[in-house]
C-alpha cells in the first residue's frame, strides 16, 4: 500500500494524457480550444492570430506603399531613382506566460444535474473566461505599471498591449485629443481625417473599436437626428449596425475602468482606436493546455489553464488613438 501510494506521488505526463488522465490537449483539442478562446472576444477574434511551436517568433510583413508608376519613354526603362522595391518587415512576437487554476470540489461532481458532464460545461466556461482575459490584457498591459499601482501591476504588466503601444509609435499628428469635441460626429470624422488617405481606400475594411458608452452615445446622437437614418435608428435599434462613412463603429465592453499606471489615473472609457484589424497580430504559442489535476487530500479537481501570447500592431501607422474623450461623461 504505501509503494502504491508513492507511485502516485510521482506525477508523470502519462497520468495526464487522455483518455486515462484527460488532461494534456492533443493538438487538434488544442486548436478547438485556442478557437473558442477567440470567439469569445471582439478584437481578438478580428485580428491577425498567428501560432508557433516555438514562444518567440517572426512574422514578416510586405507592402508597396508609395507609387510605382512614372512617366514612360518608349524602348528606355525606368530611371533607377523612379524604381520602387516593396518595403519588407519583421513582427517580432515573445510570448508572455499565463497561468489560472479552477478548483471544483468532488461533491459538486456527484451532487450538480450534469454529474460528471459538468467538467465539459467548466471546460468552455474556462475558455470564454480566458478569452475575455486575454482581450483584457491585449488591450491594457503596460510595462510602466509599477508595484504601487496596486492589483493590476501582476496581470497587466507583463508586455505592451494596444493601447501603449499606440501611444508610444503611433505619429503624434495620428493621436487625437478629443477633449474639445461636441459630439461623436466630430470625433469620428476627425479620426478618420487623420488617418493617411492611403489607408482610407477600403473603409468597409478598417474598424472603429470604442467603449460600449459611446457606441451608445453614437447611436443615440443619430437616432435624434430628424433624419430617414435617425428615424431607423430608433424603429430598429440598429446597434449592431453602427457604421461611420463605412467604417464598423464596434463597441468593445471590456474597454472600459479606471487603472494606474505609474502613479497615473487612466481611464479606458476615454480611448478609441482606428485601425484595420488584420493590423493586430496576436501571437500565440501554439501548446496550450489545460490539465485536469485530482488531489485526493483536497477533495477536489482542478483544472489548469496555461497560455503564453502576445500582441504587436505590424504597422502603428495605420492606426488612430484617440484620448481624453469626454462625450457621454456627465
Amino acid at each position: 500500500m504505501l509503494l502504491r501510494w508513492l507511485e502516485k506521488a510521482t506525477f508523470q505526463t502519462s497520468d495526464v494524457t487522455a483518455p486515462a488522465g484527460g488532461g494534456l490537449l492533443s493538438p487538434q483539442q488544442a486548436r478547438e480550444f485556442l478557437r473558442v478562446l477567440i470567439d469569445q472576444s471582439i478584437m481578438l477574434k478580428e485580428a491577425n492570430n498567428q501560432t508557433s511551436l516555438s514562444p518567440k517568433f517572426e512574422v514578416p510583413r510586405i507592402s508597396i506603399g508609395s507609387r510605382i508608376l512614372r512617366p514612360g519613354v518608349e524602348g528606355a526603362r525606368l530611371a533607377s531613382g523612379d524604381r520602387v522595391k516593396p518595403a519588407t518587415g519583421l513582427v517580432t512576437l515573445s510570448t508572455n506566460l499565463f497561468k489560472g487554476e479552477v478548483p471544483i470540489s468532488d461533491e459538486l461532481f456527484e451532487d450538480n444535474i450534469e454529474r460528471d458532464a459538468l467538467a465539459d460545461t467548466i471546460m468552455v466556461m474556462i475558455a470564454e473566461a480566458t478569452g475575455r482575459d486575454c482581450e483584457e490584457y491585449a488591450l491594457k498591459s503596460d510595462t510602466d505599471r509599477t508595484v504601487a499601482d496596486g492589483a493590476d501591476f501582476g496581470p497587466i504588466s507583463q508586455f505592451d498591449g494596444c493601447i501603449k503601444q499606440l501611444q508610444t509609435n503611433t505619429p503624434a499628428s495620428q493621436i487625437v485629443d478629443a477633449s474639445g469635441m461636441t459630439s461623436y460626429d466630430q470625433l469620428l470624422r476627425n479620426m478618420v481625417a487623420t488617418l493617411p488617405a492611403r489607408y482610407r481606400r477600403d473603409p468597409t475594411a478598417l474598424r472603429l473599436y470604442v467603449p460600449v458608452k459611446h457606441a451608445d452615445g453614437y447611436q443615440s446622437e443619430l437616432a435624434g437626428r430628424g433624419t430617414p437614418l435617425g428615424d431607423t435608428n430608433v424603429i430598429e435599434n440598429l446597434h449592431m449596425k453602427l457604421g461611420f462613412r463605412g467604417i464598423p463603429v464596434v463597441p468593445i465592453p471590456l474597454l472600459t475602468g479606471v487603472s494606474t499606471i505609474a502613479g497615473a489615473e487612466i481611464d479606458y472609457d476615454n480611448f478609441a482606436i482606428l485601425t484595420h484589424p488584420q493590423n493586430l497580430y496576436v501571437g500565440w504559442h501554439r501548446r496550450i493546455r489545460v490539465e485536469r489535476w485530482r488531489d485526493p487530500r483536497d477533495g477536489a479537481t482542478s483544472f489548469l489553464p496555461t497560455l503564453r501570447f502576445d500582441t504587436k500592431y505590424a504597422d502603428p501607422g495605420f492606426a488612430v488613438l484617440a484620448h481624453d474623450i469626454e462625450l457621454g461623461s456627465a
